[in-house]
């Protein structure tokens, strides 16, 4: 064997590991698991439809955003639209009180491991041969704990028990997902979704939340939002209910929040103006809600508000 043959026949051993390394099952997340948020960034990078989104953007705002970008490289050497393939959050409970964040993608732990031991307060900690972080966040005065739990996949939380718990499944130490759990379809993507987020047993996730109390009695919940064509974003939210009495109930709560909408046309009219656009079903036990704009119709909405936002005030009228 040459040595070019040998060197691409290496390259492609590793890109396959890594591949095997970055993906994401169900048996990675505990079988305590009530929900799970996915934000796929690959393809956010691969859709046109988002792409056309940050052209829109104003172009100072654009260029801001590439030198914080290039400021992050710089210092930790990860490139945040490259290098990271997807972000993970899952958790057990109280969907307020956070959960685990997995990020896959490729980084380097050492460097990052470096630099992290400048922030304040910082310890570390084995645990069954894998090194926990702990250190103060300035930014929301929090203790934030991280682990590198294998090659491609770093861990994250404010508290120190999920994330033990998260890296004792990882280990096979803790029981996973099965493969039949409710939350199968988080780890099923359609083509084309961007952020999906799955959960069951709505009532232990809601917590106390005054708004969410609709949802305490349903069994089930899935949004998606993805771009399944170059010219085309769509939303779809489905809810399973315990019942048909709490579906209607449901159903009466997003109805409500169509017509708010609507009803701020004076304030916000390209809001009210997607919010006619969203069709809301109640068939039994379940409720789906879905919302689809084109390319075109994107276009003419950002162009109206940008339209409206500079144009200079109305004169005010002659007092009496």
């Amino acid at each position: 064997m040459t040595m070019k043959p040998a060197f691409a026949f290496t390259a492609a051993l590793m890109l396959a590991c890594a591949c095997r390394l970055h993906a994401i099952e169900a048996r990675d997340f505990s079988a305590q698991t009530h929900w799970v948020l996915m934000l796929d960034l690959k393809a956010v990078q691969a859709s046109p439809l988002f792409s056309f989104v940050r052209d829109q953007i104003d172009a100072d705002k654009r260029q801001e955003a590439e030198r914080k970008l290039a400021a992050i490289e710089a210092m930790f050497g990860v490139n945040l639209k490259k290098d990271i393939d997807h972000i993970v959050i899952a958790g057990d409970g109280d969907a307020s009180k956070g959960g685990v964040a997995y990020i896959y993608g490729r980084f380097d732990a050492q460097r990052l491991t470096t630099i992290l031991a400048g922030a304040d307060d910082y310890s570390t900690s084995n645990y069954h041969g894998t090194v926990i972080q702990r250190w103060h966040d300035k930014a929301d005065k929090k203790t934030k704990h991280a682990a590198f739990a294998k090659p491609g996949l770093a861990l994250f939380s404010d508290q120190a028990g999920p994330l033990v718990k998260a890296l004792d499944v990882l280990a096979a130490r803790r029981p996973s997902l099965p493969a039949n759990t409710p939350l199968r379809a988080a780890f099923t993507p359609s083509p084309g979704d961007v952020l999906t987020l799955h959960a069951s047993d709505l009532a232990d996730i809601v917590g106390t939340q005054p708004t969410a109390q609709a949802l305490r009695q349903a069994k089930s919940l899935s949004l998606r939002i993805g771009t399944p064509n170059a010219e085309t974003l769509k939303t779809a939210l489905a809810v399973t209910a315990a019942d048909e009495q709490t579906a209607q109930q449901v159903y009466q709560a997003l109805m409500g929040l169509r017509a708010l909408a609507m009803l701020r046309a004076a304030e916000e009219p390209e809001a009210a103006g997607l919010a006619s656009q969203i069709g809301i079903t109640c068939e039994g036990s379940a409720v789906r809600m879905d919302f689809g704009i084109t390319k075109a119709q994107l276009q003419t909405v950002l162009q109206n508000r940008k339209e409206r936002l500079t144009a200079p005030p109305a004169p005010a009228g002659n007092a009496p």
